[in-house]
């Protein structure tokens, strides 16, 4: 009952934040309380590339290797955040971009780095396989969050915490427009890995990197999806 009164009470602070335009201090609020998760929010950070903000965001949340939804998710902004880089052919920031941030993902895809240094080498990298149909970077964003979405959506952790954004009265769609409970997820959902096992312990050579790839979903779309799911 405790436990209830105080997400309630959780919940109407952060409808009164929203209503009197303290965005900022909701967005806090929900990050530090881990209760409620503005998907507005994350949306409009990923599409309009500012990838840092939403992962500080996301992070209050889940970490990278709490499953795989979490996981894809912090790949996905990151790989995009790359790319991005290598578009602008800002080749210093890409380099430290893959072998600071993206290196933690080697354990899903031992041969991450290699095609990100190929990709990064390249005069143009939409000629890359798979890369071909990503265009301008933020249609390309926008496409890809309804994919991120659904990794939101279908993220445990994120169960029951996840406030959307619907027309106010005016037709309008304000920031005190949200809202909780979560409508029902669709109908059809798109085959996606169940959350990782615990590791096994550590041999004397070293743990075996998990049997991940990079699979291409779309423009510019890399998930990390176990071999047997494809």
């Amino acid at each position: 009952m405790a436990a209830n009164s105080h997400r309630e009470a959780i919940y109407s602070v952060l409808q009164y934040l929203d209503r009197h335009n303290l965005g900022e201090a909701a967005r806090t609020l929900e990050r530090e309380s881990g209760l409620f998760f503005c998907l507005p929010y994350f949306e409009e950070c990923f599409i309009h590339g500012a990838f840092d903000e939403a992962e500080e965001y996301f992070n209050g949340f889940t970490t990278v290797h709490d499953n795989m939804y979490s996981t894809n998710v912090v790949f996905v902004l990151r790989w995009h955040k790359f790319l991005e880089a290598v578009d602008e052919n800002n080749r210093d920031e890409a380099h430290t971009i893959l072998h600071e941030e993206l290196s933690t993902f080697l354990l899903y895809n031992p041969n991450l780095i290699e095609r990100g240094t190929e990709i990064m080498n390249l005069e143009n990298f939409r000629t890359y396989e798979g890369l071909q149909e990503y265009g301008e970077p933020v249609m390309a964003r926008t496409s890809e969050m309804m994919d991120v979405r659904r990794c939101l959506e279908a993220n445990p952790l994120l169960s029951g915490k996840i406030r959307y954004r619907i027309p106010n009265a005016n037709g309008g769609h304000g920031p005190a427009d949200l809202v909780l409970p979560p409508p029902p997820l669709p109908s059809v959902m798109p085959v996606l890995p169940s959350p990782l096992q615990a590791a096994p312990a550590a041999s004397p050579a070293g743990p075996e990197p998990l049997p991940l790839i990079v699979l291409r979903c779309g423009p510019g779309h890399f998930l990390l999806v176990p071999r047997g799911f494809i």
